[in-house]
């Protein structure tokens, strides 16, 4: 690894500890094109590249959802509860399908290019062009004192976490706000406590193998599809990152930070529309 490459990873990790601790997310909007960008040259096969990318964002996203999560338990803004009831669902699904997505040759990288767009592409129009009532009704209210509809979001988040290598956040702040009428300052620490957990199950598939597995070693220092080499500089950058972060959520209007949100989603819009030019 060069110097420079091991400096840009670090400022990856900037990026991505500040953006969790703003956003609530695992930050994996931002390393997912990132990881590609590294990644894409070192000349892996398509199908499991994106096994690398996904495995990568998700382990980063352990520390980064630690670290965020400690810092709101730190405030009083953690929420044991509500993070357990979409957690453990959500690491179960996500476990099952990485194990899946890990034995297959099915799924290609434009799969996950296209799935990445899409997803992408409905949170920023959500957050962009649409606004959260701030009242919550009867049925909302039900929905947030009840555990199935927290069952069931848990799983479909595993499963589109385990697909797409996002950490959860991009599923679970627009439905704890739209679905269960939830401040986004309380969705945003539910849904990292969720990304961590979340993030274990599907790393400890990644980082699993057997030796009847053919996992190209392609990497310094790599353990299954993982590469601590590249890892270390990115969480050293998150660690110094996150806790500033939360800091300045709590001083950000709610509306300022949907707008961040949605524009910074755009932004990863445009570099994935211009990667398939």
């Amino acid at each position: 690894m060069t110097l420079n490459l091991i400096v840009i990873l670090f400022l990856v990790g900037l990026a991505n500890g500040f953006y969790s601790g703003l956003m609530g997310t695992g930050g994996n909007v931002i390393l997912i094109p990132a990881l590609d960008l590294v990644l894409a040259p070192l000349g892996i096969s398509e199908p499991e590249l994106v096994k690398f990318i996904i495995a990568h964002s998700l382990f980063i996203t352990i520390f980064n959802g630690f670290a965020v999560s400690y810092k709101q338990y730190r405030i009083g803004n953690f929420y044991l509860k509500e993070v357990l009831l979409i957690g453990i669902p959500a690491v179960l699904a996500g476990y099952m399908m990485s194990e899946i997505v890990k034995a297959s040759h099915w799924y290609d990288k434009i799969y996950f290019d296209i799935l990445f767009l899409v997803m992408v592409s409905l949170v920023a129009i959500r957050f962009l062009f649409f606004r959260t009532n701030n009242t919550v009704s009867n049925r909302q209210e039900k929905l947030q004192n009840g555990k199935l509809m927290h069952y069931m979001l848990g799983l479909f988040t595993g499963v589109t976490t385990a697909l797409s290598g996002f950490g959860g956040g991009i599923v679970i702040i627009p439905s704890l706000t739209d679905v269960f009428g939830v401040q986004i300052r309380k969705a945003s620490s539910i849904s990292i406590g969720v990304v961590m957990l979340l993030a274990i199950g599907v790393t400890a598939s990644y980082i699993s193998f057997d030796t009847s597995e053919q996992i190209q070693q392609v990497l310094p220092n790599q353990f299954g599809y993982i590469s601590m080499s590249l890892v270390l500089p990115i969480l050293l950058g998150v660690f110094l990152a996150a806790p500033f972060g939360v800091k300045m959520a709590h001083r950000t209007k709610p509306a300022l930070l949907r707008l961040i949100f949605g524009g910074v989603m755009v932004l990863i819009i445009a570099k994935t529309i211009f990667g398939f030019i």
